[in-house]
């Protein structure tokens, strides 16, 4: 048997890393947010424990889409008890999910610094002022 080079030996082999697959129990619109969500940011962003949390912000996601279109289809009922009642809901549901989602680290404002945002938001400026557009 041929022995090792120490080149060889120096080198960590690593496993494959895959991406968090969608639990079984969510319905496919669920499913496809989940999968986008969790492609939308680096393999090693989502880890098992932050499974629950993803879960609960997919399905924050779709019920506060299908209290939309319950508002919408109160209003051109004109049913006002009616789209009171969805609205107050569809905008706990939104607060729910803007909450998971910075707490998922899904948001522009979890991940800066009011210093870092205050640098990016000075780059992001720097093309001049509204005014000074246009010209020649």
């Amino acid at each position: 048997m041929a022995r090792k080079s120490t080149a060889s030996l120096s080198v960590v082999q690593v496993g494959v890393r895959v991406r968090l697959p969608a639990p079984a129990d969510l319905t496919p619109e669920q499913a496809a947010l989940w999968t986008a969500a969790v492609e939308s940011k680096p393999i090693d962003w989502f880890a098992e424990d932050s499974s629950p949390l993803l879960k609960e912000y997919v399905r924050a996601c779709c019920m506060t889409d299908w209290m939309e279109t319950q508002v919408q289809a109160a209003m051109v009922g004109a049913d006002g008890a009616a789209l009171g009642s969805f609205m107050k809901l569809r905008d706990m549901e939104s607060k729910r999910v803007a909450s998971m989602a910075t707490k998922l680290r899904l948001t522009q404002q979890s991940r800066y610094t009011p210093a870092a945002a205050a640098t990016a938001d000075k780059k992001a400026g720097s093309g001049g002022k509204p005014w000074q557009f246009g010209g020649k």
